[in-house]
């Protein structure tokens, strides 16, 4: 299956909706501070990129529609799907890691993306499998910075 994309349009109308979401729901999650201390507010620089953002986006659909300056891609399912089972299986990851913790996630996500690449040999498995386990220790133990330990290591 191939479908003809317009690049310009397509890219700015979907750059658009997302920084008018973005626009809309980051003074509910980036707070300004109760007090003034005379520093810029933490919303500026986001702020900024998302209006420039979309100042941009209305320039590509601008250019699309009215000055029919476009570029034309064709999307091959057959040729974009294993890229695109790859960003799923990110997303599952994601999912996972606040559901069960970053270790079980990684192991689970890592060798199922290993599988799924044509990776058979059993040390490449093990090493990826220590990896986990030792990402997880050095955030934890050394860099004092705390991963999701899930129900399995205390969570």
């Amino acid at each position: 299956m191939k479908i003809k994309i317009k690049t310009n349009l397509v890219s700015g109308i979907i750059m658009g909706l997302v920084s008018l979401i973005l626009l809309v729901v980051m003074p509910k999650q980036v707070r300004v501070p109760a007090f003034d201390s005379g520093a810029p507010s933490p919303r500026i620089i986001p702020g900024i990129c998302l209006v420039l953002m979309l100042v941009f986006s209305i320039v590509l659909i601008i250019q699309s529609l009215v000055f029919k300056k476009e570029k034309i891609v064709e999307f091959d399912w057959a040729v974009e799907k294993p890229a695109i089972v790859l960003i799923l299986i990110m997303c599952v990851y994601v999912a996972l890691i606040i559901y069960i913790g970053y270790i079980p996630a990684s192991i689970i996500t890592f060798l199922a993306v290993q599988f799924y690449c044509g990776e058979r040999k059993l040390p490449i498995y093990i090493y990826t499998v220590a990896a986990a386990v030792l990402i997880y220790f050095l955030f934890k133990n050394v860099f004092y910075i705390s991963l999701p330990a899930g129900p399995f290591f205390g969570g």
